[in-house]
């Protein structure tokens, strides 16, 4: 349902964060807060009572009754700490009798127990009762013992907790705003994005790959990047299927023309064996045009079945290859062939083993290609030769011919499928050998590639990471 769409589950998300963030800050603030400022008042009223100590200690006895305390100096001390802390103050005698209060607030009660435990202990005592501060402070005057009790109201800090408690309420109350806002933007701006790109892919669906789609989304984020992968993944979508109709197109077209090749050569065939006499000469020539036919369909069909099994991506080997054998028994079955065009074929001798890691059948696969390649361009009475070089990281097979050589113009687009050269001799093929034997070594993790100088013909080299062999001795 729409209500429980993506935006009103952001903006649930933003403002209940929000809520426990600011939460959590209140309960981290106020408590410490209220903690730090009654610490900072009990402080500052211990440190008054222990500087109005000696003023008390130094009263001087009452003229008038020897021993006892001048009433009008313990009056002056006790008024004295009354205003420097601003509380009430109160002294007792070692009875528990008050014998001077302050009226700055008399209906403040007087902690009698604290004073007896101040005076039984001759300790100093503080403590916080029902939010007030009590400090009972023993003091001795005229040689006898007293205790000094002060009382302070701590409702500023109360109040001081409840004022920042409420203007953190009204700052999260913005900040909660603030967030909702912002989240209300920001969700409407994924959401305009992301609709966009839905509408781009329900126009993929009804429109085909074929479909203009260019939603705009400029951004250098996550949605942005999405989307541009969204727009490159059409982009190879449409290229793979321009070249899956390019290549069924291509694919029918070379069939076609073998296939219509073959059904004539067999009609003629037919007429040659119907006739009286039959024209057995005539009949063995359109025989030989007919297996030569079915010989590229049996190519064609291979060369389809390789790229089939490369664009399924099917794993390959990778093992240790001995080049120089590989090349010597892939030559071996180009040899009736060789002699038929008047051509020589030469392994050039390895001075050392060449060992290579690949998948051997693809190795072989690839050699094969090269010199079919290079019989089809080679001239009567040239040499094709085969060198192989495994001294470095990189083991080389290079394959060379003396034809008319490869036109700058289709140095790389003789490796793509279906294309050939216009500078070749000799009977084309179908231009997928190369492609395929391209793409075979770039999965092995070597390379095919045309050599820029060689000096007359062609030279092709596959180059094969060398593999490492432990020779027994």
């Amino acid at each position: 349902m729409r209500h429980f769409g993506l935006r009103p589950r952001l903006l649930a998300a933003l403002v209940l964060t929000s809520a426990v963030s600011l939460g959590f800050a209140a309960i981290a603030l106020l408590s410490p807060l209220k903690n730090s400022l009654r610490q900072d008042s009990t402080t500052t009223v211990l440190a008054t009572v222990g500087a109005a100590m000696p003023g008390f200690e130094e009263i001087d006895p009452d003229p008038a009754t020897p021993g006892q305390l001048n009433p009008a100096s313990l009056r002056t001390q006790v008024r004295s700490l009354e205003l420097r802390s601003g509380g009430r103050v109160a002294v007792f005698d070692s009875q528990l009798k008050p014998v001077e209060n302050s009226d700055l607030d008399p209906d403040l009660p007087l902690s009698v127990s604290d004073v007896a435990l101040s005076l039984k202990t001759h300790r100093r005592l503080n403590l916080i009762d029902h939010g007030d501060l009590v400090v009972t402070q023993p003091v001795e005057i005229l040689h006898q013992p007293y205790v000094v009790e002060l009382r302070k109201h701590l409702e500023y800090v109360q109040e001081a907790t409840r004022v920042v408690g409420s203007v953190f309420l009204k700052a999260a109350a913005v900040g909660l705003a603030v967030a909702l806002l912002l989240g209300i933007g920001l969700s409407a701006t994924l959401v305009r994005r992301l609709e966009r790109l839905r509408d781009a892919t329900r126009n993929l669906d009804r429109g085909g790959i074929d479909a203009v789609l260019k939603p705009d989304d400029s951004p250098h984020d996550e949605i942005g990047e999405l989307t541009r992968a969204f727009i490159g993944l059409q982009e190879r979508l449409r290229h793979q299927e321009s070249a899956r109709r390019a290549f069924v197109a291509t694919a029918s077209h070379e069939l076609r023309t073998p296939l219509a090749s073959l059904d004539g050569m067999l009609e003629l065939l037919a007429d040659d064996l119907a006739g009286d006499p039959i024209d057995v000469d005539d009949a063995r020539r359109r025989l030989t045009h007919a297996q030569e036919q079915s010989r590229r369909l049996g190519n064609l069909a291979a060369d389809l079945l390789d790229l089939s099994r490369i664009d399924a991506d099917v794993e390959l080997r990778s093992e240790p290859i001995e080049c120089f054998e590989l090349a010597r028994a892939v030559a071996a079955e180009f040899d009736r062939r060789a002699s038929e065009r008047d051509v020589s074929l030469s392994i050039e001798p390895a001075t050392m083993s060449c060992w290579a890691e690949g998948d051997p059948g693809s190795v072989a696969r690839i050699v094969r290609i090269l010199l079919d390649n290079a019989l089809r361009a080679a001239p009567s009475e040239s040499t094709v030769s085969v060198a192989i070089d495994g001294a470095r990281q990189w083991t080389q097979i290079e394959v060379r011919d003396r034809g008319p050589g490869v036109l700058p113009a289709e140095r790389d687009l003789i490796f793509e499928r279906f294309q050939r050269g216009s500078g070749r001799g000799g009977e084309g093929g179908f231009g997928l050998g190369l492609a395929i034997g391209r793409e075979l070594a770039t999965r092995m993790g070597g390379s095919l590639e045309l050599v820029d100088d060689a000096q007359d013909g062609t030279v092709f080299r596959l180059r094969l990471k060398t593999a490492l062999v432990a020779v027994a001795v």
